[in-house]
């Protein structure tokens, strides 16, 4: 077992045992406020996991990508270049964070806290914030009613598709990074940036940045693609 194996072995016990006391603490009596909210729907507790940071369940997305791989008969897309654009800005995504019992939600107020959307604005795209109970979630190893809440963001997303050499340059490898819970909730997609997978809504995001590397050859200076750093114009002169 390497050093950062058992450091992450450590801090998955550590938070473990936090959870398991405040489901202790919590679970001989569950506050009105929680008890008599809804049940979390199974659609918004199939992806939960626990947090690696936070004692909490939150939503882990399970979304895999199949990277594009180029034609059997050889590269048949001779691209010069392929190309990693960069986008950021506001997306909309469910995400659900769940709190095991605690005697501090005794005088929890559910909604308290809502601040109605601004006409216009970017909070107007987002889903009204939902909340629940969690009774007994097989994440955890004592039962007791969780608080959750479900929220559309907006959340600051940042999005990369990458381009493959010897692939069609319109098909494209991205990878979302969703900030807002107690960790980043990841999504992976093929194909073109609108082929986005459902929930996830690209709604507020815009390119930023591109980075480029040669599909063969070297990158000169300018960030041209040339067979070798004579072509260039950079390197020795050839010898006559």
């Amino acid at each position: 077992m390497t050093g950062r194996t058992r450091l992450q072995a450590v801090r998955t016990a550590v938070w473990a045992g936090i959870v398991a006391f405040g489901l202790m603490a919590g679970c001989s009596r569950t506050p009105p406020a929680i008890r008599d909210l809804p049940e979390l729907p199974a659609e918004s507790s199939k992806d939960l996991a626990l947090a690696r940071t936070a004692p909490v369940l939150m939503t882990k997305s399970a979304t895999v990508a199949t990277p594009p791989q180029p034609p059997d008969g050889g590269a048949i897309f001779q691209i010069a270049r392929a190309c990693t654009t960069y986008y950021d800005g506001y997306v909309i995504y469910p995400m659900t964070v769940c709190y095991p019992p605690s005697d501090l939600f005794a005088n929890l107020v559910v909604g308290a806290f809502d601040t109605p959307a601004v006409d216009g604005g970017v909070m107007s795209k987002a889903p009204p914030t939902k909340y629940f109970k969690l009774t007994s979630p097989p994440q955890a190893s004592v039962g007791g009613h969780w608080f959750c809440s479900v929220r559309g963001g907006p959340w600051f997303g940042h999005v990369e598709g990458q381009q493959i050499c010897g692939v069609n340059p319109n098909i494209r490898l991205f990878h979302a990074d969703i900030l807002g819970a107690p960790e980043t909730v990841v999504v992976n997609w093929s194909g073109a940036l609108t082929d986005v997978p459902p929930p996830l809504n690209l709604f507020g995001i815009s390119p930023t940045s591109e980075s480029c590397v040669c599909c063969s050859g070297v990158t000169c200076p300018n960030g041209n693609c040339a067979p070798d750093l004579q072509h260039c114009g950079v390197g020795p002169p050839a010898l006559k």
